[in-house]
């Protein structure tokens, strides 16, 4: 009887220390820049994709300039954020840039 007790306590004890560790994120406003970081918190690729194309921002932009609670939103959605390592992919591409040069171009001045 003491062990069914124990493993009911530890089961509780384990269910009430990941609730609190749980983190529920609610928007303060409407803005543009709250709606992008309730959307990449949820973890949800496509809306992310639909939110940025509906914001008239660049990703570049959203990634260089966005903040969530005081933080960047790459932080954010990394600290917060479900389905974290996908929305990175999204968001943490567009902050680089790429520049291609044609080595191969031959230019004759005449």
């Amino acid at each position: 009887m003491n062990i069914k007790k124990m493993v009911l306590a530890t089961m509780i004890t384990a269910g009430l220390s990941m609730t609190t560790h749980a983190t529920d994120l609610s928007a303060g406003d409407n803005s543009i820049a709250t709606e992008l970081c309730m959307v990449a918190a949820s973890g949800n690729r496509a809306a992310m994709v639909n939110q940025i194309k509906a914001s008239g921002k660049s990703m570049q932009f959203i990634a260089q300039h966005i903040n969530c609670n005081g933080e960047n939103i790459l932080a954010f959605v990394e600290q917060h954020g479900k389905n974290a390592q996908n929305m990175l992919k999204v968001l943490d591409r567009a902050s680089h840039d790429v520049s291609i040069t044609d080595l191969a171009k031959n230019t004759i001045k005449e």
